[in-house]
């Protein structure tokens, strides 16, 4: 388990960290922006963990680049195609649009990791 808790703890407290220096807005903003960005930063932590973690599968032990580069590539376009116009939207006060697009990034992380937990990595 701490091949999953440990890379989460240290991404999450980074993003946080970033959002309590940068955000120059009230308390609700700088929360709102680390909900927002959370869902990405878990899956860059996929990233790190397909680096790390011991791989059980036969097919992924022989393909890890392609699981690698997998993880990198599905962390990217959230970023690009779900978190940044989300972000935009809430910086526009569209905020049934923002959660619409949080919701959804909530959703592909869920899949990658749920993926990556149950038929990649032993994880005891």
């Amino acid at each position: 388990m701490d091949i999953l808790v440990l890379p989460a703890l240290l991404v999450l407290l980074s993003a946080m960290l970033r959002s309590l220096i940068v955000n120059k807005n009230g308390t609700a903003a700088i929360l709102a922006e680390i909900g927002l960005g959370l869902p990405v930063d878990l899956a860059f932590v996929t990233f790190a963990v397909t680096i790390s973690a011991p791989i059980t599968d036969i097919f992924w032990l022989a393909n890890r680049s392609l699981l690698i580069v997998g993880a990198l590539v599905a962390a990217c376009l959230q970023l690009g195609f779900l978190y940044k116009p989300g972000k935009e939207y809430m910086d526009a006060g569209e905020n049934l649009k923002s959660f619409g697009l949080w919701l959804l990034n909530v959703i592909v992380t869920y899949v990658v990791f749920a993926f990556l937990v149950l038929k990649v990595v032993s994880i005891c």
